[in-house]
């Protein structure tokens, strides 16, 4: 399979130990380039780099439709996005939301100035999950059977081959309808972030979608998910405190815990059909 490599170990196992060799992902820094924004440092495995490059404009607030993506070059490990909104850092922000007035009379969240005000940091080597000052509801009326929830799950790992290979990746799935993405990456936030982006460009409706995914939920991760209008959240690990008072203000049903036939429903129980 495509970047995965080789290295020695030695196995220990009940006190006996023995040379061996296991498989792991190469994992390489990435630089996404957005605009005339200050360049973003990532650690991924670098695959399917253009729908990272759409998620991570939708997670930060610097895109709201498809029209606002003019490019996306993929140059090997630099990814290089041009949008009709032609971000800057020397553009004036609203210290109190932390927000810039861009043409047309929309607002966007901007990440090239949060240093001074962030409240957040995110996991993913380079990436900013802003504070955010004001969470809006997620209204979304979907609703999922309990049952569907351990299934998602076992397709999750079902087909999650680069994590059956190596044990070395986090794995996303975003569910649609009856269809499902998958994505898989040494971050959980882009793993997730690719997802997002390649559901934006399939056209699916966010506000109609879950994820399902391998890793803890912090405030930034729910942060993430508010801002693009996903309303369910799933998964096999344990949420933060942080991620949980995000999740209650902003109406978002957090899962975790989902292992073997149980998970925990922590916020916004009303889309889970607990009866079936």
């Amino acid at each position: 399979m495509e970047f995965i490599k080789t290295i020695d170990a030695i196995k220990w196992k009940d006190g006996n130990y023995e040379k061996t060799e296991e498989k792991t992902v190469e994992d390489e820094y990435t630089y996404l380039f957005i605009d005339c924004l200050p360049p973003r440092k990532f650690s991924v495995y670098p695959k399917n780099l253009d729908d990272f490059a759409i998620g991570y404009c939708l997670g930060e607030g610097l895109i709201k439709t498809n029209e606002d993506i003019e490019e996306i070059k993929v140059s090997k490990t630099n990814v290089l996005v041009k949008t009709r909104l032609n971000h800057t850092s020397e553009e004036d922000f609203e210290q109190d939301d932390i927000v810039q007035k861009r043409k047309g009379e929309c607002e966007h969240a901007c990440v090239c100035r949060l240093l001074e005000y962030q409240g957040v940091n995110s996991d993913n080597a380079g990436g900013i999950r802003s504070q955010l000052k004001t969470v809006t509801p997620n209204n979304s009326t979907l609703k999922i059977d309990a049952t569907q929830i351990i299934k998602d799950m076992e397709n999750l790992k079902e087909n999650a081959k680069i994590w059956q290979e190596t044990g070395s990746v986090h794995v996303a799935q975003l569910i649609y309808k009856n269809k499902s993405i998958i994505r898989e990456d040494v971050s959980r936030h882009v793993a997730v972030d690719k997802v997002i982006g390649a559901a934006f460009k399939s056209g699916y409706d966010l506000t109609q979608s879950y994820i399902t995914y391998s890793g803890r939920m912090p405030a930034d991760m729910l942060i993430k998910v508010i801002r693009v209008g996903i309303p369910i959240i799933i998964s096999n690990a344990a949420p933060a405190a942080s991620g949980y008072e995000i999740a209650k203000k902003g109406n978002i049903t957090m899962v975790g815990f989902v292992r073997n036939n149980r998970f925990n429903l922590y916020s916004a129980p009303q889309r889970i059909n607990l009866e079936k």
